[in-house]
């Protein structure tokens, strides 16, 4: 008998168990990540389910005895489930919910407290409802006033406790500072606002509660409450409208005096302070009135008499001036004068020659030597005023003001501090608050040293009113004789600011630029727009911002960087970018069941062998195409069935929803790109694809811990320990402070 046969099945077999391990390491084998496994639905009994129909129906034609009776049997059936360990419907607590509704708004919140008190009321039910209870504009308003009380005594404690810490803490090194605070925290609180902005917002609900409750048994209380913070909210109104007047008066504006006074007046009329501050603005219009009609009285010129020939030359010479050349006017001006010595048009002819100048700096050399003069004297003097305290006609004045308060600002922070600003405003008279911050002034000036250390992480702050009135020199004088001295000033604040496209500009206009400083800011903005890009999400404004770096910026390293990332974008570019992490999908199950996304279990059970959903979890990429990361492995890009994806957008949205509905750290986030898509995607018309960037989202869904992180333990104590001072005071202090409530979303409607 031959052995050959034998040896070749060896062989054979040794041959397979190379090709098997060659095949296993040569890499991983793709997974295939969708299951063909269909779902079996648990139907409820056809009696339960027609019932559910009959509440919907009933409900909403308003039939609630009926409605209650049909409720029965979601009771009937839960109460049997339970008692033979099925599962109930899950229904039960909304129908009753329904059955409460149309009992009517006056008593629903009544029953709304007997729903809460069940055991298997959902979710998203209870939290709707425990949002309704406390939304009864009743509930509301005893809220706010409660919150607006705590805040009022927590901020009568902390201002006490606060300097008495400091003092039995730091005391002993700076015991005049710790007594100004005391000091100083006593007179503050010696006031508070009236109609605080949570009286505001209680009042907003009582009269919303007598709107919708005339006859309710509450409403007589109701109502003396309103008329209580109505009147506390008009004298507050009337007292600010005085306050602004008041400061619109010492600023000079009449006009503005009256509005507000009128306002005052609309909301409590009757005020003695309305009457006399009217009376002063009424002066001053008059005044302004009377001076604005002389302007237009030009009937003679002051020392001329009256001459019919006066006349027709004046006449020319305004004309020639409207709408002829300065040159010919200045010639008839000189030979008015000739004719007519001793010169009656001399300061007419001085406005007309500088006006004809050359040179700036000539022009309002000659406008503040006219300035000088009384109106008597000259008519030209008020117009020669305004020219040259016009910020638009004189900048460069203007410029040279903002330098000199800029270089005071900055040695009077160096010296002070923040107290360079004075005494702080408490609303005192101001000899009072000059003796309290005495002792804050004396520590400032000893610690200018510290400041003078923090110098130039500050630089940023100053320098604003430089920069405007620079900018508005060069606006008007861009060839100006001051235009290099102020484009390397505004260059050096720009520079401060990491401002580089400003700096860059301003750094060219000068008349000897440094090539190595020019290429150093384009470097900067280069690097600023790259990094700019990487934060787009819009595809095509990304694409814009990495184009811009390689045409305008292409001398610089960050070109071809930009180069490869757009080569990168370009590659990687879908319709949509929708993505759902790996923890997201854990925790919701129900977008990859087998009637939507229909992803194997195994994906999700820490065994790499098998196949495993990365991190990353998976993309929308357009049309129904998915895209599942997977570690270790290629991604897995797939094509869903039209209705299992409108599925599983139905899903989504259902789970988002409820995630709102249920945690208060979710909140929804507007995307039109990503709802137009969903709305497509339940309508099955994703065929015809919305190619434009805008249509593109790149909206995420994270996992709880994922998107809020680790939820902090929150202290339930309203005391909370705070830790104050620096080296600029001379010590640390360590007191117990009361937690203030925070002010509700709309609170800033109130304010």
């Amino acid at each position: 008998m031959r052995s050959y046969p034998v040896s070749r099945s060896v062989f054979g077999i040794v041959l397979l168990f190379c090709i098997c391990a060659c095949s296993q390491t040569g890499g991983p084998k793709r997974i295939d990540t969708f299951s063909d496994r269909t779902a079996l639905k648990a139907p409820l009994p056809d009696d339960v389910e027609r019932a559910a129909g009959r509440v919907a129906a009933l409900s909403l034609a308003g039939l609630a005895d009926r409605t209650a009776t049909a409720y029965q049997k979601f009771a009937e059936y839960d109460e049997s489930a339970q008692a033979e360990g099925k599962l109930p419907t899950g229904l039960a607590d909304n129908a009753l919910d329904l059955v409460y509704a149309l009992e009517g708004i006056d008593v629903y919140g009544e029953s709304a407290v007997k729903l809460l008190e069940r055991e298997d009321v959902d979710p998203v039910l209870r939290r709707r409802t425990e949002n309704f209870l406390d939304n009864e504009p009743l509930a509301i308003a005893e809220s706010r006033l409660s919150q607006d009380r705590a805040r009022k005594f927590a901020s009568v404690f902390n201002r006490i406790i606060a300097p008495i810490s400091r003092f039995l803490t730091g005391g002993a090194l700076n015991p005049i500072e710790s007594g100004r605070a005391a000091l100083a925290s006593l007179l503050i609180m010696r006031s508070f606002p009236k109609a605080t902005t949570q009286e505001r917002q209680a009042l907003r609900a009582y009269q919303d509660f007598l709107l919708r409750f005339p006859d309710h048994p509450d409403a007589p209380w109701v109502r003396e409450r309103v008329i209580r913070y109505e009147g506390e909210l008009k004298e507050y109104l009337r007292d600010e409208a005085i306050d602004v007047a008041n400061l619109s008066m010492k600023l000079q504006q009449p006009d503005a005096v009256r509005s507000h006074l009128d306002r005052a007046e609309r909301i409590l009329p009757g005020d003695e302070r309305v009457s006399r501050l009217r009376e002063k603005a009424d002066a001053q219009i008059e005044k302004r009135d009377s001076a604005f009609k002389e302007s237009f009285q030009a009937t003679s010129i002051i020392g001329l008499p009256a001459d019919p020939s006066l006349k027709k030359d004046l006449h020319q010479l305004a004309t020639t001036l409207l709408i002829g050349s300065l040159a010919d006017a200045n010639q008839q001006a000189r030979r008015f004068e000739t004719e007519r010595s001793p010169g009656p048009l001399w300061d007419e002819l001085a406005f007309i020659e500088a006006m004809a100048g050359d040179g700036e700096e000539r022009f309002f050399e000659m406008m503040e030597i006219l300035a000088i003069y009384e109106t008597d004297v000259s008519n030209m003097s008020r117009h020669a005023a305004m020219l040259v305290s016009d910020p638009e006609q004189n900048p460069y004045k203007t410029y040279r003001h903002a330098v000199r308060t800029d270089t005071r600002q900055r040695r009077m922070w160096l010296m002070l501090g923040s107290r360079a600003r004075g005494p702080l405003d408490r609303k005192l008279p101001q000899a009072l608050e000059w003796i309290i911050d005495i002792p804050g002034f004396v520590v400032a000036i000893i610690t200018t040293p510290i400041r003078a250390i923090q110098y130039p992480n500050n630089v940023q702050n100053f320098g604003g009113q430089v920069i405007s009135a620079g900018e508005r020199y060069l606006a008007r004088f861009p060839a100006g004789i001051h235009a290099n001295e102020i484009n390397a000033k505004l260059e050096s604040l720009y520079n401060d600011r990491q401002h580089w496209s400003q700096a860059l500009a301003h750094h060219q206009a000068l008349t000897e630029p440094n090539p190595k400083r020019l290429a150093s800011y384009r470097e900067q903005i280069a690097k600023r727009t790259l990094a700019s890009a990487r934060l787009q999400r819009r595809f095509d404004v990304r694409g814009a911002l990495y184009r811009s770096v390689i045409t305008e910026y292409a001398d610089t390293p960050q070109a071809e960087t930009a180069r490869d990332e757009m080569k990168q974008l370009f590659a990687s570019y879908s319709t949509q970018s929708i993505r759902l992490s790996r923890e997201f999908l854990e925790e919701n199950p129900s977008l990859w069941r087998s009637d939507t996304l229909g992803f194997r279990r195994e994906l999700f059970d820490g065994d790499k062998r098998n196949g495993e959903i990365a991190d990353d979890g998976i993309t929308l990429l357009g049309k129904t195409l998915v895209r599942v990361e997977l570690k270790g492995r290629e991604p897995n890009i797939a094509k869903i069935p039209k209705e299992n994806f409108a599925r599983f957008i139905s899903a989504l949205e259902e789970v988002r929803y409820r995630r709102i509905a249920t945690d208060t750290r979710d909140q929804p986030v507007p995307d039109p790109a990503r709802d137009l898509f969903f709305e497509r995607a339940k309508l099955g018309l994703l065929d015809d694809v919305d190619a434009r960037p805008t249509a593109a989202s790149g909206a995420e869904y994270l996992g709880r811990q994922e998107e809020h992180g680790v939820r902090k333990q929150t202290s339930i104590l309203p005391v909370e320990l705070v830790v104050q001072g620096g080296l600029e005071d001379f010590g640390f202090s360590a007191f117990p402070r009361l937690k203030r409530p925070a002010d509700t979303p709309d609170a800033f409607l109130y304010k």
